[in-house]
């Protein structure tokens, strides 16, 4: 089971469908892709430096909405497999919304920590990164590293 979303939220995006542990796909495999999603999610998050899980109730709606993209995405394509149709394209649109969010995330990660936060302020979301505060020197600007240092000279 997903932290952000289950089986049956996708179930709900798909009418006249049901799903079982024997239904072809399985609710196990449903829960499979969600994990999978969810994973993929939380791995690049994690590489643009936002923190996982999102605990915001805003943005575990919105997490929601990236994984239910992946699972009802993944789970039409198993339908449209199951069904014999080879044209049938059915899930291509919602896995192609899902891979064009991982790939946003990526190009605007400061965009996705302050959404993600849930407007709670959260102090993950940092707009401005420099060699005063972010160095492997163990400089600090309280430490005195960086002080200005004005020198004297002739005329202009």
């Amino acid at each position: 089971m997903g932290t952000y979303c289950s089986n049956a939220q996708v179930a709900a995006r798909l009418p006249y469908r049901t799903f079982s542990g024997s239904s072809s796909p399985s609710t196990s495999q449903i829960d499979e892709w969600i994990d999978e999603a969810e994973a993929m999610l939380h791995g690049l998050l994690n590489a643009v430096e936002v923190s996982t899980p999102i605990s915001g109730a805003d943005g575990i709606k919105i997490m929601r909405s990236y994984v239910l993209d992946y699972a009802v995405g993944q789970t039409r394509i198993a339908l449209a497999a199951a069904g014999g149709d080879g044209d049938n394209d059915a899930g291509i649109d919602q896995l192609d919304r899902f891979y064009e969010t991982a790939n946003d995330i990526v190009r605007n990660p400061m965009k996705y920590s302050a959404m993600l936060a849930g407007g709670s302020g959260s102090s993950a979301a940092r707009t401005l990164r420099g060699y005063q505060t972010d160095n492997d020197d163990s400089k600090t600007v309280s430490g005195g590293d960086f002080k200005p240092k004005f020198t004297t000279s002739e005329g202009f």
